[in-house]
């Protein structure tokens, strides 16, 4: 629950001097668990009731703007599941809300099994993050706290040190590494590819088609092509 995963967050950052307040912890923590959210969100299952025609209602557990459909099944209960192609399904963004409209309509009553994502919850009474993850969220956070931490330290400097201690201990490089390190640990804990300096390499699916040209020649023949 939140109450645990402060603790865990707290643990992480082990400030002494008190730099991060709570109010700070709190928003870290959102931020967190909106990345988390983006990067592996949850799978919901929902059934919904057709009121007749080609409009179903969003389920519950929907969130505008961060969930998204990825499968309708009408009608259910067969085997093997009658799952419609995508193309016969799209989100319908209309002056007022958002529904799904199908390629064909339905009969009122029946019921459509959709299949949907939504963001991970974390609260005093809800935690969908799963165990395997926990440590990797709760390390993202405590990496935007600790560049936090590292900016308040940015222009800091004790005239009463040396140079070269200066340049080795300065607090501001000691909390940008800790906050290289626990970013470092959420992505290799999820999988996410990144580069020698730290920083992710952008997703992108290759897309491509190959296809076999039948070109005539000018004078409207085929043409032979040596083996």
């Amino acid at each position: 629950m939140l109450s645990d995963f402060q603790t865990l967050v707290d643990d992480l950052v082990r400030d002494s001097a008190q730099w991060v307040t709570p109010g700070q912890r709190e928003r870290a923590i959102g931020l967190a668990l909106s990345r988390y959210s983006t990067d592996r969100p949850r799978q919901l299952v929902a059934d919904v009731t057709s009121s007749g025609g080609q409009a179903l209602p969003l389920p519950t557990g929907w969130v505008s703007g961060a969930s998204a459909l990825e499968g309708v099944e009408t009608p259910v209960g067969q085997i093997p599941p009658a799952l419609l192609v995508s193309s016969q399904w799209a989100i319908y963004r209309g002056p007022l809300a958002e529904e799904i409209r199908l390629a064909r309509s339905l009969v009122a009553g029946d019921v459509a099994r959709l299949t949907f994502t939504a963001p991970h919850q974390l609260s005093a009474t809800e935690d969908t993050i799963p165990p395997a993850h926990r440590e990797a969220v709760a390390c993202y956070t405590a990496s935007l706290l600790a560049e936090q931490v590292a900016t308040v330290h940015a222009n800091a400097a004790d005239p009463t040190i040396a140079a070269d201690r200066v340049d080795q201990a300065h607090p501001a490089r000691e909390w940008a590494a800790r906050a290289k390190s626990y970013r470092n640990r959420y992505f290799a804990t999820l999988g996410i590819e990144i580069n020698a300096q730290g920083v992710e390499q952008p997703r992108m699916e290759a897309a491509g088609v190959v296809v076999g040209l039948e070109l005539p020649t000018t004078h409207g023949r085929g043409r032979l092509y040596r083996r």
